[in-house]
């Protein structure tokens, strides 16, 4: 069985041939998919998607879209998540990407903190989203001692980071990037990690691996990162594929 842990299908890149995409997702051995819902204006429709039998729902406010988060959003989240389909809050977390001023900062961290205490209260794990704001992120597990389990989403950092990481207790996600030519570093941090720390995830339609570069990504398209988990690990494709839907099965506790 194969897991992808991280997809967008409701997106609307995928408007004209939905369907398609999630019937060649079984075809290739992709049995289940976890939607990440992270903007308010899709948590109704993403519930929606849900309730098809292989696809399960996560719930969260992306850090980039804090700033125009208020309070019955996070009332909303805290009815939704308690859907039987709702197995974990997120994306959830920091991106300085586009914007790092003090305001755009305090908020997403004011905005994180929420998010992590209804987790926590609703026993959830977690999905966080980082970009360009790892220190800060290390800082924050340091500082907030009840953060829940869960996983760094698209892991991007260093071997260093992913050690602090999965020292607290964390799964990292690894996508399409790992087989992108220059990503050495990223492959060290795969060949460093136990595959026991490991999700794989697309972000589609983001983020296609090397062989699809350039064009919309999806689910069926794990293949490529799993195959290169293997390359890595020196081991087959079929135990990857085996161990990180397990790992998924954990975290995440799908039934």
């Amino acid at each position: 069985m194969i897991i992808d842990t991280h997809a967008h299908i409701s997106d609307s890149k995928f408007d004209v041939d939905r369907e398609s995409v999630l019937q060649r997702a079984l075809s290739s051995g992709v049995e289940k998919i976890l939607e990440i819902s992270c903007e308010t204006n899709d948590w109704d429709k993403d519930l929606e998607f849900s309730k098809r039998n292989n696809i399960f729902v996560s719930f969260g406010i992306h850090p980039t879209y804090t700033l125009k988060a208020v309070e019955e959003d996070y009332n909303k989240l805290k009815i939704l998540i308690q859907n039987k389909k709702c197995i974990a809050v997120g994306e959830i977390g920091l991106d300085y990407h586009y914007d790092s001023s003090s305001q755009s900062v305090n908020i997403q961290k004011e905005s994180f903190v929420k998010q992590l205490d209804i987790a926590a209260i609703y026993n959830k794990p977690i999905i966080i989203h980082c970009r360009d704001a790892y220190d800060d992120m290390i800082n924050f597990f340091q500082e907030y001692k009840s953060i829940s389990k869960g996983v760094i989403h698209c892991f991007s950092g260093t071997p260093d980071q992913a050690k602090v990481f999965v020292e607290a207790g964390f799964l990292l996600g690894i996508d399409g990037p790992l087989t992108y030519k220059k990503s050495d570093n990223l492959k060290q941090v795969v060949f460093r990690t136990d595959i026991n720390k490991l999700l794989v995830e697309t972000d589609c339609p983001y983020l296609a691996p090397q062989k699809y570069r350039g064009q919309r990504n999806e689910p069926s398209y794990i293949i490529e990162t799993l195959k290169e988990i293997a390359a890595i690990k020196n081991i087959s494709f079929d135990e990857v594929a085996q161990i990180t839907a397990q790992n998924a099965v954990k975290l995440f506790n799908i039934i």
